[in-house]
């Protein structure tokens, strides 16, 4: 069974669509998604960025190493730095 993980990729010039825009087709996409095994390449790497998006408790409470807490709701208003990172972002809940 494959694992997957939901991916945005950032450019410098990318356009982020705010998550209020966003369709739940949009988010459902086979394109936001890679394999486990994908992520855990970029993540060995050190050629994405992961960010958790639940609250800062459950971040707290444990979280994948190196990642940064930006919880789900602050995402819209943090997307002017997310796009500085100027690297791949895997975003996850779980």
């Amino acid at each position: 069974m494959k694992r997957w993980l939901m991916v945005v990729i950032v450019a410098c010039a990318a356009l982020i669509t705010p998550m209020a825009a966003m369709q739940a087709d949009d988010l459902a996409s086979p394109k936001l998604r890679i394999a486990f095994d994908e992520f855990k390449k970029l993540y060995d790497q050190n050629k994405a960025v992961v960010i958790d998006v639940r609250s800062a408790e459950a971040f707290e409470a444990g979280h994948i190493p190196g990642s940064r807490s930006v919880p789900l709701d602050q995402v819209e208003s943090r997307v002017s730095e997310l796009r500085k990172l100027n690297r791949p972002i895997v975003v996850y809940c779980a």
